[in-house]
């Protein structure tokens, strides 16, 4: 089996949402599976040294903001617009909703719906139009409406 094609699949499976792929060439099985990432022990925290202050009303913090990736389906050349000469289906700022249509995807001359899989709104766009993509690269990160 060729070691850059092994390689490729590697590559493939790191940059992909899928967690296991097996593939069978020239009567060699190879299966390739992502690690779960190790859940983070709970280590205990030393405690206040003696004598110092403890408040009870911790500072307030922002809420955090619920971010989301769209992320490309397949390799392709990534385009903003359904047809050359059109304004971009989505822009920076834009909410969408969940099933919008919001960017198309051309691979071995067939184009891609690429669209959006939750609601929210469009706080980044990462490749410009007529970019090459990979599987599994983000287009779009999403914040969600909350």
């Amino acid at each position: 089996m060729d070691l850059d094609f092994v390689q490729r699949l590697i590559e493939f499976v790191s940059r992909s949402p899928i967690g296991e792929l097996e593939v069978e060439r020239d009567r060699v099985r190879i299966r390739i599976s992502r690690q779960a990432k190790p859940a983070q022990s709970a280590s205990p925290q030393p405690g206040p040294a003696l004598g110092t202050a403890v408040s009870s009303n911790p500072a307030p913090t922002a809420p955090s903001i619920a971010r989301h990736s769209i992320r490309a389906p397949l390799t392709g050349v990534f385009y903003r617009s359904g047809n050359e000469g059109e304004p971009p289906l989505a822009s920076v700022g834009d909410v969408v909703e969940e099933g919008q249509k919001v960017g198309v995807l051309e691979a071995m001359k067939t184009f891609n719906v690429v669209e959006s899989d939750r609601a929210g709104r469009i706080v980044q766009i990462a490749f410009d139009d007529h970019a090459a993509v990979q599987s599994g690269d983000v287009l779009f990160v999403l914040e969600d409406l909350g």
